[in-house]
């Protein structure tokens, strides 16, 4: 079972179309590469009851896996382990990941470089006007509702919370936005790519339109991000495909800005460049023993642009 929540219908209209596109093309691309080895594929579309759904199909699956928003992954990985072999992360650490404040206060405390969290009541006004923030949902996914504010203009938005969302509030890094994607067994972890994010300024708000596959950051900045992403990954109990979002700062640091416990978009491309499939490499995470790190090579390079509603 591979069951995407955008087209399970789990995503409503209001939400927008982009993660709708998002969801199939990660569906279509993890469904091909599953049934190219011989398995068949189930997974819910347009249903009313999508946590009804998952729970019917993972019942009669050998094993599953659950792509969804971070405030809902948790609870519908945790039906997939009651019913079947879960071939994502854990529940436990699908729990930790999905909350950005507990995140990026973990990984901090480790040594991991992540943005410094700025505290509602912990900056003095004056203080506060003379730098720029990131304002984000303390769950959410795709760079939605994310804002970029200026703390001499949009002061008082820093640091609003609404009574339906829940906020985090962080330095902002000037940089380039990119991410890692690894693959993590057992007893190893396996570094696949570095991808560019395409990701638009629209007013305040940041808008995710795609990415490229792979992407080359330099011989030693690709030692350093894929070095921190496996520190993280173990760190945080981490299986199966994970993404990892980064900003590459100015400073020549890679800051973990997000760990994403799930399939995320750059697999349609990583599927498009890599000499393995995705599927054996998730099920090999699962079942068996992971292939060596030069064993793994790509080949070209693929743009997924998405047309934003």
């Amino acid at each position: 079972m591979v069951a995407e929540y955008a087209v399970g219908g789990g995503q409503g209209r209001e939400e927008g179309a982009s993660l709708l596109r998002e969801g199939k093309a990660m569906l279509t691309t993890l469904r091909g590469s599953f049934e190219r080895l011989g398995n068949e594929v189930v997974y819910p579309v347009a249903e009313n009851d999508f946590e009804a759904a998952v729970d019917k199909l993972s019942k009669g699956s050998d094993a599953g896996i659950v792509i969804a928003p971070d405030d809902k992954l948790c609870e519908l990985t945790e039906l997939v382990e009651s019913n079947t072999v879960n071939l994502g992360c854990p529940s436990e650490c699908v729990e930790i990941c999905a909350d950005k404040l507990r995140t990026t206060k973990i990984l901090g405390d480790k040594g991991i470089p992540v943005p410094k969290i700025i505290p509602e009541d912990g900056m003095r006004e004056g203080e506060a006007r003379k730098n720029v923030y990131v304002k984000k949902p303390r769950y959410g996914c795709a760079a939605e509702n994310v804002f970029i504010l200026n703390g001499g203009k949009n002061h008082e938005e820093i640091f609003f919370y609404d009574d339906n969302q829940d906020y985090i509030v962080t330095e902002f890094i000037k940089g380039e936005d990119i991410s890692s994607s690894v693959v993590v067994g057992g007893s190893s972890v396996l570094p696949l790519t570095i991808n560019k994010q395409f990701v638009r300024m629209e007013r305040e708000r940041l808008r995710y339109e795609g990415g490229l596959v792979p992407y080359f950051v330099g011989r030693e900045a690709e030692k350093e991000i894929m070095s921190i992403s496996k520190k993280v990954v173990t760190m945080l109990h981490c299986k199966g495909y994970v993404g990892l979002d980064f900003v590459f700062g100015e400073d020549g640091k890679a800051y973990v800005v997000d760990v994403n416990p799930r399939p995320t978009t750059s697999v349609v491309g990583i599927a498009k460049v890599l000499n393995y499939e995705l599927a054996e490499l998730i099920l090999r995470a699962k079942f068996g023993t992971l292939p060596l790190e030069e064993e793994v090579k790509t080949e070209g390079r693929f743009i997924l642009k998405l047309k934003l509603s």
